[in-house]
């Protein structure tokens, strides 16, 4: 099982000069994996795993899991840390899945709007970043 989706997807959107009569291709990357994505194999790899047992083991709703499966509901801390301590993972790895469908879905929410956004703060290079103090 990999948790990397290196495919990207083909987009045909108007172009805004020429009255929106021409077209482009414009490619988009593929959204992360996500928590649920990851559930799912899990639990389809394993006969004896289901959404009913981890649910049990964790002390949350059948429900909950199916939400979280399915990318209705987000992974919190909490959560993390159940399905870390049933699955023998780490929280880490549940909230990172999270955090990279949260940004995804922010970056395609808000597109254009960050680059056009005034830089308040030029950026440092890594020498001065950090300051060494003896």
């Amino acid at each position: 099982m990999s948790l990397s989706r290196g495919a990207k997807t083909l987009v045909q959107e108007k172009s805004a000069s020429k009255g929106g009569k021409e077209k482009r291709d414009r490619y988009i990357p593929a959204p992360p994996i996500s928590p649920g994505d990851l559930l799912r194999d899990l639990i389809q790899s394993d006969p004896e795993l289901t959404q009913e047992r981890l649910a049990k083991s964790m002390h949350v709703s059948r429900f909950s899991i199916n939400q979280i499966v399915n990318g209705k509901r987000a992974v919190t801390a909490e959560m993390a840390l159940r399905l870390a301590r049933v699955m023998s993972t780490t929280p880490d790895l549940w909230l990172n899945l999270q955090k990279d469908i949260d940004l995804y879905a922010a970056h395609r929410k808000l597109g254009q709007e960050i680059g056009a956004l005034k830089v308040l703060r030029s950026p440092k290079a890594d020498k001065d970043l950090f300051v060494d103090k003896d």
